[in-house]
């Protein structure tokens, strides 16, 4: 028996519900915590601050957040733990606040974590690890911790509160949990454990197509609808047990790294992480030669404005130190590009992106979503995630 462990599952303890905050208070005191380090953005508070129980104000030490899981960030929160003797960390906030809560955890003396994620951007508050980019908002790479979060309290009321946006950047993001680890997953001798995580790839991209225009639409309107809670669900707790289950073959593979490549560019840092990626999918398709795929996802992409071609995202093929410097970032030496079969080089991923930009030549224009909010990004709120 193979699998492809090791397997890293997540949360100790996940409470999913309309009044999850209100047993914040009981587990930090089942857990002997009396002084935690409180780091948040300033709207992620805002929008939990309703739900928020009394109580609580002699426990925290205010850290705040300063909008990047830099390492710059995570040594000043370290040192405020330190400081006082916080003997936990209680992060609240999108998936770049979570992750500094967690590495602060980790690198404090692995303390205990508790997350409270406030958007359906990224799988977060349930994956045991953190992405680091410096303090321009460059791709650093990533840790994984070795302690697993002690405890995630998920309210859909306060992640419902959130940017429509950010939320199409989280579907783009679960998307992609489904696009890179198919081929891995079926390659793979897969164990009961490792098979949970490809039943979860395979979720990821169901409930996208099904469920995922309806609900943007119903977000859009206000409605917290099941089809809204099937999404945000998916992106927060199912895409975490793809990695959690599924070891290596349930990692990024090209998606990831072609968005990083994006990010690389002065042109596309107001763009939201899912929607660089949403691209890089498409590319990853076409290197795959998954064309009936590509042409699956045009509708969904125009609906929900996806960028399905370079144009889209404000960028030519023309311009090739651009297209050279997207496939160079994709393709360095610690890229996760090199896990899938076959040889990827600069020269393969720029192959890719030609054939698809031909391949979607004819398309119109979508009207793109996913632009960071410049309000959230001036005040450190919750800005870009991963």
């Amino acid at each position: 028996m193979t699998g492809v462990s090791p397997v890293l599952p997540g949360p100790q303890r996940v409470i999913n519900s309309m009044d999850a905050l209100e047993a914040l208070p009981g587990v930090l005191a089942s857990d002997d915590v009396t002084t935690a380090l409180f780091v948040h953005g300033e709207r992620s508070l805002h929008a939990a601050l309703p739900y928020l129980p009394t109580g609580l104000s002699g426990v925290f030490v205010e850290g705040g957040f300063r909008g990047e899981c830099s390492p710059s960030e995570i040594a000043r929160l370290v040192e405020l733990v330190l400081a006082s003797g916080a003997g936990a960390v209680v992060g609240l906030g999108g998936g770049k606040a979570l992750d500094t809560a967690k590495a602060v955890a980790a690198r404090a003396g692995r303390i205990p974590v508790y997350l409270v994620p406030t958007l359906a951007s990224t799988c977060s508050a349930w994956s045991a690890l953190s992405v680091f980019y410096d303090d321009e908002h460059r791709h650093l790479g990533h840790e994984v911790w070795p302690t697993p979060t002690r405890a995630v309290f998920i309210d859909p009321r306060i992640v419902f509160d959130s940017p429509v946006d950010y939320f199409v950047s989280g579907i783009a993001d679960t998307l992609a949990k489904w696009v890179e680890t198919r081929s891995a997953f079926a390659a793979a001798e897969l164990d009961e454990l490792s098979r949970i995580g490809a039943d979860s790839a395979r979720r990821c991209g169901e409930v996208v197509r099904t469920d995922g225009v309806t609900a943007v639409a119903d977000m859009r309107a206000g409605r917290l609808s099941p089809s809204w809670r099937h999404v945000a669900e998916a992106g927060i707790l199912t895409a975490g047990l793809v990695g959690g289950f599924g070891g290596t073959a349930g990692s990024a593979t090209a998606a990831h790294p072609v968005g990083d490549g994006l990010s690389a560019l002065p042109g596309t840092r107001d763009l939201l992480h899912g929607v660089k990626v949403a691209y890089g999918i498409l590319v990853q398709l076409a290197h795959e030669g998954h064309w009936d795929d590509v042409a699956e996802l045009g509708p969904l992409y125009a609906e929900l404005g996806l960028p399905r071609s370079l144009a889209d995202l404000g960028l030519s093929l023309d311009d090739t130190d651009e297209i050279e410097a997207i496939a160079g970032v994709a393709v360095l030496p610690e890229s996760s590009i090199h896990l899938l079969s076959g040889t990827s080089t600069a020269a393969t991923v720029i192959e890719a992106i030609r054939s698809l930009e031909s391949h979607q030549a004819d398309l119109p224009r979508v009207s793109l979503a996913g632009r960071i909010d410049e309000q959230a990004e001036s005040r450190a709120l919750v800005p870009g995630n991963h």
